[in-house]
């Protein structure tokens, strides 16, 4: 029993094998930390969505351009009578591909990764510092620190309160399709046949493309699928894409108020189970993979200086880097959802947006506006 319980000893236990938990991964296991990451899917490479749009550095986060499904060049903003162009370099990326490439760099000497897990159990000492998880085959896992990287499920955030068990979600499907236009342009459209939401068309190789309808009402997320429906039958789509097959994705991002409590005790939270998706992008990852990082950083101080305290510098330089913007995004976000509903609103804000230099447009998209040394 006593070699069972050491076996199952790490300094690092990451719950949740996303985005947020691979790079953490990644980087602790290139400092030398034994570390075990759980995940509940039993294939890493399973995705709701299969591409996202993302401004992100590739080198920043020790990225190829391998993971890239398409290069753009150009953003098109469409709303009933209005169209707004902006030329600006990011990426559709390759979920997959990504997540490959980080399992591939990943030190197997020093990370443990189990899938299949579910953990049903968390355990604490007197003084609340989190010792062990336990999952549904009653197997237990000892750690000094504890990550959730749980995404919308919080598996740990939740139960411990920082996150709330019933969060607000923003909800999305989209289908693969052959693609009738530009491979360099993207498209986002907004109105009120969108109602609270907006679609998206992303190119990919090959003459196909992505095309996507999210939203943030909750009634129109149980008509979603119908939805989707109507707005391939509108005229711009139909120049845009050909629906050829029946096979839909869907997932949900957190819309929960911004929040900037990511540690209790030895609990380090990191990506969706702390809402850490820029309330105004929607594309998470860079945003994911920044705050990863800081929290990398943090640990291993704590692990080297067997000191907690360390810990609270994630909080504070997520606070630094991300915080007031954050905030100036949720509102910018409860705005969106009023106005998207009314096409003479959007005519007239894609109207204004002309007189403002595409680099502002782009700070503003790419949430990096008021950020701090970006």
């Amino acid at each position: 029993l006593i070699k069972k319980l050491i076996m199952n000893s790490y300094d690092v236990v990451i719950v949740g094998a996303g985005t947020a938990g691979l790079i953490l991964a990644r980087e602790l296991g290139k400092s030398k930390r034994k570390v075990l990451l759980l995940e509940r899917k039993k294939d890493l490479l399973e995705f709701s969505f299969n591409t996202l749009g993302s401004f992100i550095n590739l080198d920043e986060f020790g990225l190829t351009h391998n993971v890239v499904a398409q290069d753009i060049n150009t953003i098109s903003f469409h709303s009933k009578r209005m169209k707004r162009k902006i030329k600006s370099k990011l990426y559709i990326l390759d979920k997959k591909q990504l997540h490959i490439e980080i399992l591939e760099s990943i030190n197997n000497e020093f990370v443990t990764i189990k899938t299949d897990v579910n953990i049903k159990n968390i355990e604490t000492d007197i003084d609340g510092n989190f010792t062990a998880v336990t999952d549904q085959n009653k197997n237990k896992y000892i750690g000094k620190i504890f990550i959730d990287a749980s995404g919308t499920k919080g598996v740990i955030s939740k139960t411990v309160g920082l996150t709330s068990k019933n969060p607000d979600l923003a909800t999305g499907l989209e289908y693969n399709v052959k693609y009738l236009g530009d491979p360099g342009e993207m498209h986002l459209l907004v109105g009120k046949v969108y109602e609270g939401g907006y679609g998206w068309v992303f190119p990919l190789k090959n003459e196909r493309a992505i095309i996507g309808f999210g939203t943030f009402d909750k009634n129109i997320v149980k008509d979603l699928k119908n939805r989707l429906h109507e707005i391939l039958e509108t005229h711009l789509i139909k120049k845009l894409v050909v629906k050829d097959n029946d096979k839909v994705e869907g997932a949900s991002i957190p819309i929960t108020p911004v929040l900037s409590k990511f540690i209790v005790n030895n609990l380090v939270c990191v990506g969706d189970s702390v809402s850490q998706v820029n309330p105004i992008v929607g594309e998470g990852y860079k945003f994911i993979f920044e705050a990863a990082l800081m929290a990398t950083k943090t640990i291993d101080k704590a692990l080297q200086n067997d000191s907690l305290q360390f810990l609270s510098e994630y909080e504070m330089n997520w606070k630094k880097r991300f915080l007031l913007n954050y905030q100036r995004s949720k509102r910018t976000q409860g705005r969106f959802m009023k106005y998207s509903k009314a096409d003479f609103l959007m005519d007239y804000i894609l109207f204004i947006s002309k007189f403002i230099p595409d680099k502002r447009c782009i700070k503003s998209l790419s949430g990096e506006y008021g950020l701090e040394n970006k």
